[in-house]
């Protein structure tokens, strides 16, 4: 098996598994969140914010991986791949920003909650899109060899 099905093989199985990838970031960075809480490097949250922000980071996450399944949509009526990235950061950013929104019906939020937000969404994305450059590149890569 080369790469090239290597990399076909992992992205289909993302496609496939949503849930299962939505779950695996939420615990990898809940884990993230919680470790230097552990070992004593800031203080254990109290009360109900704790729960609320664990709901925004799986929602948070579950928006990051239904950009994947619009991206793959998307890049199958669209040539460039630049532009599909754009379209689907701009939409998953608004829906997420219409989550945050509609939290502040129900409860106070953190008068930076919109910036901190679109900081950790569009430091994933960038992250996502890092790795699905590089992705594309070993796939083009191949295809040259």
């Amino acid at each position: 098996m080369n790469i090239q099905s290597k990399v076909n093989d992992i992205y289909s199985k993302i496609l496939k598994n949503k849930l299962i990838t939505v779950c695996i970031l939420f615990t990898v960075f809940t884990l993230l969140d919680t470790i230097p809480i552990l070992v004593g490097l800031w203080p254990a949250k109290e009360g109900i914010g704790p729960y609320v922000h664990l709901l925004g980071r799986f929602i948070l996450h579950s928006i990051l991986v239904a950009g994947l399944y619009l991206f793959d949509i998307l890049r199958k009526r669209l040539k460039s791949k630049i532009v599909i990235y754009i379209i689907t950061f701009f939409l998953t950013w608004s829906l997420l920003l219409v989550y945050v929104w509609s939290n502040s019906l129900f409860t106070e939020l953190h008068p930076d909650a919109f910036k901190d937000v679109s900081i950790s969404y569009a430091f994933m994305y960038i992250l996502l899109g890092i790795v699905a450059f590089i992705g594309n590149r070993s796939k083009s890569s191949n295809k040259s060899n």
